[in-house]
C-alpha cells in the first residue's frame, strides 16, 4: 500500500512538472502596431514610392462600412525634410472627396530635388457609426 501511495505522489509531482514546461500564449503579439477601432472606417492604406527619376508616387485606399458611411476626405501632402522640421512642397498637395463608402486614388509629384521626404494622408471618415473618424498616415522615403 505504501509503494502505491509513493507512486501516485511521483505521478502527480512529475504532472506538475511536465505542466509548467508547456508554454502558454494569450496574445499574437507578432503585429507592433495596435489596431483601434473606429466608428465607420474598416480599413486604410498608403503607398509612397520616388522612382529613380524623382517622381514621387502617393496612392491610397479607405474602405468604410458600407450602409454607415455618408462621405470621405482625403487630404495628401508631400513633405521635404529640413533640419531637423518638415516643410511643405509646395504644389504636392491635393484634396479628394467621395460620397460612397470607400474611395482610392493615386496622385504623381515631379521632385525638384533629393533629400528625405514623407506622405502625409489625413482621412476624414463620416457616417452614421458616430463621431467622423480622422486617420493620419505618414511614410518617409529618401530620394
Amino acid at each position: 500500500m505504501k509503494l502505491f501511495k509513493r507512486i501516485g505522489s511521483f505521478v502527480v509531482v512529475a504532472v506538475m512538472l511536465f505542466a509548467l514546461l508547456i508554454p502558454v500564449s494569450a496574445a499574437n503579439v507578432t503585429s507592433p502596431e495596435i489596431a483601434p477601432c473606429y466608428n465607420n472606417t474598416a480599413s486604410t492604406e498608403i503607398v509612397f514610392v520616388i522612382d529613380e527619376n524623382g517622381v514621387a508616387s502617393v496612392s491610397y485606399t479607405c474602405i468604410g462600412y458600407r450602409g454607415i458611411v455618408s462621405s470621405i476626405k482625403t487630404e495628401i501632402q508631400i513633405q521635404k525634410k529640413v533640419g531637423t522640421s518638415w516643410a511643405d512642397v509646395e504644389g504636392a498637395s491635393w484634396i479628394d472627396e467621395s460620397s460612397v463608402y470607400f474611395c482610392t486614388n493615386t496622385h504623381d509629384y515631379q521632385l525638384s530635388e533629393t533629400g528625405t521626404y514623407k506622405a502625409v494622408v489625413t482621412f476624414t471618415v463620416s457616417g452614421s457609426g458616430g463621431a467622423a473618424d480622422v486617420i493620419t498616415r505618414e511614410i518617409e522615403k529618401t530620394y
